[in-house]
């Protein structure tokens, strides 16, 4: 059996359909969760949900008849059931950002407007004390990631959103495992023909300080564009405050932040009336966004400090750094540009990709 280790988040469902058109019966979907009534996952009747809190499981109820673990996001209760697991299991590790980069040794994760904030902010000052480890251990019996690199050698193999991360995430956690390609494509990409697009421009993410929404505020401070701001997703309430206050005062009506979560389908409703994104982060992350957005023939700036700007140069995507070209915020890219990006997006990342991803991962687990 592959068990598919989840909480409550918008990949299960494509998994789930991935790995059922694969491997029909022999995976077993789990997803903590404290409520019984799941926002993100569609495919409830299909999942076992368990307690999120490791008081509660039975973890040799999880690994009964398990040849394959699938970690999806090393959440602390997943490393905690890590920790117990035996040796005879195979554990795959599908790393999202969030679980990993937060805990490197040296971190770069933000512009320096957003530094400022983020380190005066009073759960940080906490994290770089002992007592924070304390507090950590006592409420889920395990350390942070970076404290438990014994627990992590006994991960076999390393999903990563780009592979250029593989490495990196591999020295910074003294892993052993070995590299396993797979992407969810939560996306479909098959379309044929451009959508029309509106002149608004999309800005970041979610409501996590690795958005850097204060450095962009920054750079497009003259922008007369109105800017799509989702700030439902993940992060912190303090620094979301802190952004729709900030986005008021500079840029009034013009200023639109999405504070609830909304449908996939109303969602990409809402990308399209936009020609222009902004994904400012140095860290990996919103490639299912970026992506999607270069699909639909947008112009996508990225952050040239990070890995996701270099692959996407090294593969040959059309792309745009903010602090260069803030002049081209909100201008449609030419449709040979949009071109080459959906031909390029559909070889990383089409339906076919996927599907022969998967199978390579069903193919592992029957030679396990």
């Amino acid at each position: 059996m592959i068990v598919h280790l989840f909480e409550d988040q918008k990949f299960v469902d494509i998994t789930i359909e991935n790995f059922e058109n694969i491997s029909k019966g022999k995976n077993r979907y789990i997803v903590f969760s404290d409520s019984s009534l799941l926002k993100y996952v569609n495919r409830a009747d299909q999942v076992k949900i368990l307690p999120n809190s490791w008081k509660e499981i039975n973890i040799d109820a999880i690994l009964e008849d398990c040849k394959l673990l699938i970690i999806h996001c090393l959440s602390p209760l997943k490393l905690y059931i890590l920790k117990k697991i035996p040796k005879n299991i195979t554990v795959v590790w599908s790393v999202w950002g969030a679980d990993a980069y937060p805990y490197f040794d040296k971190k770069n994760l933000y512009e320096p407007l957003t530094d400022k904030v983020e380190r005066s902010s009073i759960k940080q000052l906490l994290k770089s004390t002992f007592i924070y480890n304390i507090y950590h251990f006592h409420k889920y019996r395990v350390f942070s990631v970076n404290k438990e690199i014994g627990t992590l050698k006994k991960i076999n193999y390393l999903i990563t959103v780009l592979p250029y991360e593989y490495e990196l995430i591999k020295k910074e956690f003294q892993l052993r495992a070995k590299y396993l390609d797979y992407n969810y494509g939560i996306n479909r990409f098959n379309e044929q023909c451009f959508s029309q697009l509106g002149d608004s421009v999309l800005l970041g993410n979610s409501s996590d300080y690795s958005n850097n929404h204060l450095d962009i505020f920054e750079f497009i401070k003259d922008s007369d564009k109105k800017l799509i701001v989702p700030l439902s997703y993940a992060g912190y309430r303090n620094y979301r405050d802190l952004v729709i206050k900030e986005g008021d005062k500079r840029f009034n009506t013009l200023f639109n932040p999405i504070l609830e979560f909304i449908p996939l389908e109303k969602y990409n409703q809402l990308i399209l009336s936009c020609n222009s994104v902004i994904m400012y982060h140095i860290r990996q992350q919103a490639l299912g966004n970026i992506f999607m957005s270069l699909f639909q023939g947008m112009r996508v700036f990225l952050n040239k400090k990070s890995i996701t700007y270099k692959y996407m140069q090294d593969v040959g995507m059309i792309i745009f750094d903010l602090e260069s070209d803030v002049d081209l915020v909100g201008v449609e890219l030419q449709e040979k540009q949009k071109i080459t990006n959906r031909e390029l997006v559909i070889k990383l990342r089409g339906e076919k990709v996927i599907i022969n991803k998967t199978q390579e991962i069903y193919k592992l687990y029957n030679a396990l």
